[in-house]
């Protein structure tokens, strides 16, 4: 072998080794820098100025107005590592201890789940608490992921419920990426203020659900791009794609979870449902909406969606 093949081969290897991380830097830029994550929800952001549109919150019957009409402001707590969580509550006028955390979705925020906040508060007198998710809404991370630390986000906000009221009793819900999230919390020690947990078309596994999206949009295979951005992940931002696992936390959870998919889910697959369920440890239910798209079973069948999570709220919250 010559020096000069040598020298040509060891150039290629720093050109091919510089695209690939390249490729890896721009999708990971694409799919979770913040500029990309919190576009959309940027705009649903409710300021003062809009408040005299809306009725008051008593006659709202429309989840949005009713939101806009509740007044939501940004509220900030510190976590033990000393990271600023941003989230908006919705107090009940008396007393009750009863708390719904809702965690949001990709690219999304709580004003859209506003529908979920509408029926807990109305129809169950809960008190809501709406985490912003790293990257998300008011929170200052500048990139996602997906999920993962996100769990540390809303222990903290599980911390805060507890300080404020000893006797407080609290279910989390997620949906989509919010139900990562609130999978992944299931599967931390928590205290026994958790009562249940509602987990709403969330996938398995990040790296499955990213290669599988990934692939839908390139036609191409997780090789090179998905992997170069892993590697940029774990090197730079301390987190692995392929360790974002819900279905490994569901499988260590105490915490009893009512799992919700919708049938024609083609983003996070449908056949994500039974993987999880039969992972779980806790108690556990699962239902199938039909004619639901991704996170769509609230909206397409309401009569299914709501009284199935208020029979799992009333059994475990009593």
């Amino acid at each position: 072998m010559n020096k000069k093949f040598i020298k040509t081969a060891g150039s290629a290897g720093v050109i091919l080794g510089g695209l690939y991380f390249l490729a890896g830097r721009v999708a990971y830029e694409l799919a979770l820098n913040r500029k990309k994550t919190d576009s959309n929800n940027q705009k649903k952001i409710v300021t003062d100025d809009i408040y005299k549109f809306y009725p008051s919150a008593d006659d709202a019957v429309n989840a949005d107005d009713w939101f806009v009409a509740m007044h939501p402001t940004d509220m900030t707590i510190k976590s033990m590592s000393g990271k600023t969580l941003h989230a908006i509550i919705f107090k009940q006028k008396n007393y009750t201890p009863d708390w719904v955390i809702i965690n949001h979705g990709y690219t999304s925020g709580p004003r859209d789940f506003a529908d979920q906040a509408f029926h807990f508060y109305k129809d169950l007198g809960c008190n809501i608490l709406m985490p912003s998710l790293g990257s998300f809404n008011y929170d200052e991370d500048k990139y996602s992921t997906m999920g993962y630390k996100d769990r540390f986000i809303v222990m903290g906000w599980i911390d805060y419920i507890i300080n404020e009221d000893p006797k407080s009793k609290i279910a989390i819900l997620g949906v989509s990426m919010g139900s990562a999230t609130t999978m992944n919390v299931t599967g931390e020690k928590l205290p026994s203020n958790v009562k249940c947990a509602v987990a709403d078309c969330g996938y398995s596994d990040c790296w499955d659900q990213m290669a599988n999206t990934w692939k839908n949009m390139s036609g191409m295979g997780p090789f090179p791009v998905m992997t170069a951005a892993n590697t940029i992940a774990k090197i730079r931002y301390g987190w692995d794609f392929k360790k974002n696992r819900p279905v490994d936390a569901v499988s260590r959870s105490v915490t009893p979870t009512l799992f919700i998919h919708g049938e024609k889910d083609k983003f996070v697959p449908y056949e994500m449902l039974d993987v999880v369920y039969n992972a779980c440890t806790a108690e556990k239910k699962k239902v199938s909406v039909p004619d639901a798209a991704h996170a769509e079973s609230n909206k397409v069948h309401p009569e299914i969606y709501y009284p199935k999570i208020y029979d799992w709220f009333s059994k475990y919250m009593k």
